[in-house]
């Protein structure tokens, strides 16, 4: 059920304004005044059953919203109304979001016909993922008088969910399709002799080594073709993703563990679409999640439910936990892509020493992010004391920063270190690189 208020129409301090005459008429008399006074009276009673007769002629409002809204970009949240009655409405629409969401406009009014449907749509950039939930959607009607309004409340409570960004895997599959990785910024390796089997063939694309022209197709198309040949597919690459404390600052618009979450999931459609199983661990000061590999789109999803819902915790990294959990888990060589932060020492140096640990049985690499801030911070121009302050921690945490991936890389670590806006593509090209080596 709906509710509804009486509000006053655009036109009614207007028309009331008009009898400002009346009451000044005869130098300011009784009869002047009396005479407004009932002029008003009756405008007011006017706009009070102009207003009960809208209430009861509500139109229809429907909000329709993907199933799967995005982090970080602009979704659209359209609001469907139709008019079932033989008058014109004048409709002001406002919904009611889910807390700390503004919608882009906020307020839209527009002129619904008799027994007409009309639409609107407005932009919300949710700042974080999960579930959320929407309010009821509010009207403001007005009639062809517009001395009264009615304040309507419809009933549309609606379940929300915000999902990591997953434009990196579409923009992935039609460069593919394109045959051009490099256009979003893959590299194209390549190994002599390439080996595998024969998978497809595709459109020569500028750096396809001649020795791969199919020639039969090639004369058939009359157009070059190139032969693709598959890698290994018996391959496992497990995501490990970092959900402590340190995973909670912002970058760019998003924390770091939106940042690292988006790169996951472009690495697992990826791996995926080469044929490789991919799992999922999630930790902190434990264990959160974990999802054995597995192939196909149907495993995709599974990663993407699971990653949608996890946020940083307040707590400290326990990377003893994820080496016994990947040790007891992953019996089998994997190449292991963790997703960590490495501007606390105090944090990272665990995560050097247990990863040279799982050097011995897996392929560890450590994703991470350039922190601009501090790199900001340490190269300023000192202007107070505190500026100087500033300055010498920056440069202290960037100095332990380098320290741990010096150790890193002296035990054998893989590193991939990028800005957040290119923390994904560059994980991927060190992905293709290891599949092209055949390091794993």
């Amino acid at each position: 059920m709906s509710d509804s208020r009486m509000s006053p129409g655009s036109r009614l301090a207007p028309f009331a304004a008009l009898g400002l005459p009346l009451a000044l008429a005869g130098g300011g008399s009784a009869l002047g005044v009396a005479a407004a006074l009932s002029y008003d009276a009756l405008l007011v009673g006017a706009a009070a059953l102009e207003a009960r007769l809208l209430a009861r002629r509500m139109p229809v409002a429907t909000r329709v919203l993907d199933n799967r809204l995005v982090v970080g970009s602009k979704n659209r949240i359209v609001v469907r109304l139709h008019n079932p009655t033989s008058r014109a409405l004048r409709v002001t629409v406002r919904d009611e979001l889910p807390d700390g969401w503004v919608a882009e406009p906020e307020e839209q009014t527009l002129d619904v016909p008799a027994f007409a449907r009309r639409e609107l749509a407005y932009d919300v950039v949710p700042s974080r993922r999960g579930r959320f939930r929407f309010g009821d959607v509010h009207l403001r009607l007005e009639g062809s008088a517009r001395l009264g309004a009615a304040l309507v409340r419809v009933p549309a409570a609606a379940d929300a969910r915000v999902y990591p960004n997953v434009l990196g895997p579409r923009r992935y599959e039609l460069a593919a399709r394109l045959g051009d990785l490099r256009s979003i910024g893959f590299r194209n390796v390549r190994v002599a002799g390439q080996g595998g089997e024969f998978e497809q063939l595709r459109e020569y694309v500028a750096g396809d080594a001649y020795r791969e022209l199919d020639w039969k197709g090639t004369a058939k198309r009359q157009r070059p073709v190139t032969r693709v040949y598959q890698q290994e597919r018996s391959q496992i690459v497990l995501l490990a993703v970092d959900a402590g404390r340190m995973m909670a600052t912002r970058l760019a618009g998003l924390t770091k563990l939106d940042h690292a979450i988006n790169a996951s999931l472009l690495l697992a459609y990826v791996a995926l679409r080469q044929g490789d199983r991919v799992g999922l661990v999630v930790f902190a000061d434990t264990v959160k999640a974990f999802v054995a590999p597995g192939r196909g789109p149907g495993q995709y999803r599974k990663l993407l439910e699971v990653l949608y819902a996890v946020e940083a915790q307040p707590t400290h990294v326990d990377f003893r936990r994820l080496v016994e959990h990947v040790r007891v888990r992953m019996p089998r060589r994997a190449l292991l892509v963790m997703f960590s932060d490495l501007l606390d020492e105090a944090q990272a140096r665990p995560l050097a020493e247990y990863a040279a640990v799982l050097r011995k049985k897996h392929l560890p690499v450590c994703v991470t992010m350039h922190d601009p801030i501090a790199t900001r911070l340490a190269d300023v121009s000192p202007q107070s004391a505190e500026d100087v302050y500033l300055r010498a921690a920056a440069a202290d945490v960037l100095a332990d920063r380098e320290s741990v991936k010096a150790h890193l890389l002296k035990s054998g670590v893989g590193l991939v270190e990028a800005p957040p806006g290119e923390l994904a593509v560059a994980t991927v090209n060190r992905y293709l690189e290891i599949k092209a080596r055949r390091a794993l």
